[in-house]
């Protein structure tokens, strides 16, 4: 269980399908949105369910395969970088340093002692990518159109994320670079992992995160596509949610 996932980003153009027309993208998307907006299914029927969203949501990630943003290099290669961001920008730098803690991933070890209720990191409020720092860049007119999107800050965020990603001039580059680019949890697993999840009590909860998560992406596309010009973020529309795939 726990497989990474083997869905990465891809260079712009790379390995891209066939053009695929809009109104085709827009009635897949209306599908999905439509499959995950009815009301829950059968006991029993969950699994069904799942599938047919899980195959909406192939067929949409294969026709937009090749339109993410990626950067040359390893994370490893942007630490430098970021840690020098953050020194101009007034962040605490000493006293620690990026590590790879294997299994747990990358975090901060202390090179010194640390003494008990000592303030040893800090950063500006500049630095940190907000709500309000959100509505204040270009999604400033789709937010303060959208009432769904004001009232799920963790959607705008997402938004926020994948614009600044795709805008090489941005304040937050020396960050988005170092962010990884596959993730292990339920929402990536693949079909045959999530059916061992079938008997155990966690597989309504992956069900659920799957079906709202589509939603969600399903729901903000055509919203982006209605809302043509407002965000002038190249392949945005495949990335509106952290959707399986489409990432």
């Amino acid at each position: 269980m726990g497989k990474k996932s083997r869905v990465k980003t891809q260079k712009s153009g790379t390995g891209a399908a066939s053009v695929v027309s809009p109104k085709e993208m827009m009635n897949l998307v209306s599908d999905l949105l439509q499959k995950c907006s009815g009301p829950a299914p059968a006991p029993g029927k969950e699994w069904e369910e799942y599938i047919q969203i899980r195959s909406l949501v192939e067929k949409i990630r294969k026709k937009q395969k090749g339109l993410s943003v990626v950067f040359d290099g390893t994370r490893d290669d942007f630490f430098p970088e970021l840690m020098s961001w953050a020194a101009e920008n007034g962040a605490s730098c000493e006293g620690f340093e990026i590590s790879n803690f294997a299994e747990e991933g990358y975090g901060l070890k202390a090179t010194r002692d640390i003494k008990a209720e000592e303030m040893f990191l800090w950063i500006p409020r500049k630095m940190l990518m907000t709500v309000e720092s959100a509505k204040n860049s270009v999604l400033g007119p789709l937010y303060s159109q959208d009432r769904i999107l004001q009232a799920m800050g963790n959607v705008t965020l997402a938004f926020h994320l994948l614009c600044e990603r795709a805008n090489p001039a941005s304040f937050w580059l020396p960050y988005i670079r170092t962010l990884p680019s596959e993730y292990d949890i339920p929402l990536y697993f693949e079909e045959d992992e999530v059916h061992y999840l079938q008997s155990t009590q966690a597989i309504h909860d992956v069900f659920s995160q799957y079906k709202n998560t589509a939603r969600q992406y399903a729901y903000f596309y055509k919203v982006i596509q209605v809302s043509a010009g407002l965000v002038l973020v190249s392949g945005l529309e495949e990335q509106c949610a952290p959707l399986p795939g489409l990432v």
